[in-house]
Order: C-alpha cells, then sequence, then structure tokens
C-alpha cells in the first residue's frame, strides 16, 4: 500500500489487548479504495494491520475525529488528506481513550454540562440587559448640567420662530415654574421654560434643564393644571431623568458627542424622549408634593390626565404626543386626586393677570401658526 509505513513493533505490554481486535475500514487517501485493517488502541498511539504482514502504526497527536455517519466513527490525520479511517461505535470508549472526550458544544460547554451552561448563559445574558438597563440611571447624575445645556441651548435654538417671546407671558410662565418649586428658575444650572407656537398638546424636559410648553398645553387647560405639568417636568430635570434618557436611548458615545457639540439628533426627536415607568412615577410623586408644598389643587392635574386617557381610548391625535412620551400608567389620575384634601385651602397658582398674559403669549400667528408632526 502506498504511503504505509512498517514500523518496529511496540512491546508486548504497550499493545497488550483487554478486549478482541477492532476492525475498521481505511482511506489511504492515495488509491481510492477502501482496505480492511484490524486496529489496536494502545495509551498514545493506534496501529493497523493487514492480513499480509503490513502494519502502519499512527501517534494520537496526528488524529482527530470528523464528522460523518450517526452509525460510525470517522477519524482524519492532520499530515495525510485524504487519510480517513471507519470505525464501528463500539470503538468510542478507546478512542475517548486515545483523543479525549469529544467536544459536542465547545470545551467550556462539554466541561460543565448543556443544561448548566444554558442556565449560565441566561443569567450573564439577563446581567448585561440589567446593567443596560440600570447603568444610565448611575451615569445620569454624574453628567455636569453645563455640558446639559450645549444640547438644550441648541435643541431651543432649533425651534426658532416658533418660541413665543411675549414678555409678560414669558414671566408668568416663570413664576409658575417658581411657585412649584422656589428657586427653580435662578443660578447657572437654573430651570429655563419656553412655551412654543406648535399646535400640538406637549410638554417636555430638555437636556440642560430646559422645559418647552406647546401652546396647547396653555390654551386647553387651566393654570392648575399646567402647574401640574410643569411641576412633573421640573421633577425630571431635578432628578436627571433627562440624562438618563439620553443615555439609555442614544448611547454615551452619542451622548458624549452631543455634550462636544455635535448635535446629532433633531429637536423633535429629543422632544419625544421616553422615560421609564419608574422615572414616571417618581416624577408624578414629585410633582404632587410640589403642588402640595405650593397650596395647589390636583384637582386639575388629575382631571387633565382623565381626560386624555379619554383621548387616548378614542385614538384621538390631539394628545398623541404627549402620551407618547408621557404614557399613562394605571390609576396615574387617580394618584393626583386621592392627594387632594377636602380641608385644605387651595389658592391659584396664578393671577388672572398672570394668566391672560400666558394665554396671549402665543396668539399671534395662532390661527396660521406652524404645526409640528407627531413623531
Amino acid at each position: 500500500m502506498h504511503r504505509a509505513r512498517r514500523r518496529a513493533s511496540p512491546t508486548p505490554s504497550t499493545w497488550a489487548r483487554s478486549r478482541p481486535l477492532i476492525h475498521g475500514r481505511l482511506y489511504d487517501g492515495v488509491t481510492g479504495h477502501p482496505h480492511e485493517v484490524e486496529v489496536e488502541f494502545a495509551r498514545a498511539a493506534v496501529r493497523l494491520t493487514q492480513p499480509g504482514g503490513w502494519s502502519d502504526e499512527v501517534q494520537g497527536g496526528e488524529l482527530r475525529r470528523i464528522n460523518g455517519e450517526a452509525d460510525a466513527l470517522r477519524l482524519s490525520r492532520r499530515d495525510q488528506s485524504g487519510w480517513r479511517l471507519i470505525l464501528p461505535l463500539d470503538a468510542s470508549f478507546e478512542v475517548e481513550a486515545l483523543l479525549g472526550k469529544e467536544e459536542r458544544y465547545g470545551r467550556w460547554i462539554d466541561r460543565v454540562g448543556l443544561i448548566p451552561a444554558l442556565i449560565t448563559g441566561g443569567v450573564l445574558t439577563a446581567s448585561v440587559v440589567m446593567i443596560g438597563y440600570v447603568a444610565p440611571h448611575w451615569i445620569a447624575p454624574h453628567v455636569p448640567m453645563s455640558w446639559e445645556r450645549n444640547v438644550g441651548s441648541a435643541i431651543v435654538g432649533d425651534f426658532g420662530d416658533l418660541k413665543c417671546r411675549n414678555a409678560d407671558g414669558q414671566r408668568a410662565l416663570e413664576a409658575l415654574v417658581e411657585r412649584v418649586s422656589p428657586g427653580a428658575t435662578r443660578g447657572p444650572d437654573g430651570i429655563k421654560v419656553a412655551a412654543l407656537d406648535v399646535n400640538m398638546f406637549n410638554a417636555a424636559a430638555l437636556p440642560g434643564g430646559y422645559i418647552v410648553v406647546f401652546k396647547p398645553a396653555i390654551t386647553d387647560t387651566d393654570p392648575d393644571a399646567l402647574a401640574g405639568i410643569l411641576a412633573h417636568e421640573v421633577a425630571h430635570v431635578k432628578r436627571r431623568h433627562v440624562a438618563e434618557a439620553l443615555i439609555r436611548e442614544l448611547g454615551i458615545g452619542a451622548l458624549i458627542r452631543m455634550m462636544a457639540g455635535n448635535i446629532g439628533a433633531n429637536a423633535e426627536q429629543l422632544v419625544a424622549l421616553s422615560y421609564t415607568r419608574s422615572n414616571e412615577a417618581q416624577a408624578d410623586a414629585d410633582a404632587i408634593q410640589m403642588l402640595r408644598r405650593a397650596n395647589i389643587s390636583p384637582k386639575p392635574t388629575a382631571a387633565l390626565f382623565e381626560r386624555l386617557a379619554k383621548e387616548q381610548a378614542q385614538h384621538l391625535p390631539v394628545s398623541a404626543q404627549f402620551l407618547e412620551s408621557h404614557p399613562l400608567s394605571a390609576g396615574r389620575a387617580e394618584r393626583f386626586a386621592a392627594s387632594f384634601n377636602p380641608k385644605a385651602h387651595y389658592q391659584s397658582s396664578l393671577t388672572r393677570n398672570q394668566w391672560n398674559a400666558l394665554l396671549d403669549m402665543c396668539r399671534t400667528g395662532a390661527l396660521n401658526g406652524p404645526t409640528v408632526k407627531a413623531s
């Protein structure tokens, strides 16, 4: 046989057999037809013999398993292309003793077992998902507000002529923020609030302590309901929920690029930032506390949420943008209503003159003013 190598036979103790010879079929990679051989296994080698005196010894390091028929074992040689040794399945013990246990799924999985590996993989996957979920909450408080200002000012600037610029109305809007959160608009990191002549019911906290209120959130409410809306947005700012949402939706890398001056998202996308259910519940709880401290009735805010819930059920477009960025969780209106104290002597959040100034704030161009399509 071509390429067959006759070697000195190992000592009898090396090839001492504890079972009969194994019969196999050998393809030498040269002649193209099989040779019936008898196979003996030792600790580190296998010996092939054929009637007529031919024999060959192959070191275990030169052999490897290959996929083949389900009813046979197949071995190949690393140093001889086309060399194949076909063995019956009952030779599995000897092959495993020579080559080690077969890796069905991979070395680590085979070592611990498939089921434990699947459980471990599931735990690791859940851990990665959980870290991705909670990491923004850890990182957000450490993002300097001055970094966020860069993004927020660029977004507000993108609104351009949509911004309402009536001085009396602006003072009334800032007074309403101060009413629910005294001192909130003061200092270098103070909240900056603006009204936008956009025909859509919405309000949003933006990066850098900016809050924008769209016209219908002013004209289609009353002062106390608007106070509840603004208190909710103030809570998002103070809790750093905006930075948290940016990290969650854009990633920390995109956030850093934005803070560095590369504003890669437009104003509409950032107005529609979504918060977690926990963020929304926390902002609601804070808003209820703000209204209580300011002695403003929470009932108008509860009534507003009830109205929005009905519009949501009727699939009306009026509040679509607000509900997209502020989903109405079950019992949201009830929580505001439950905070009402029948013994309290509530006061209006704004004077009549302040409210009239605020209503007039975006009156110019109201009939033919621009609109923004809900995303």
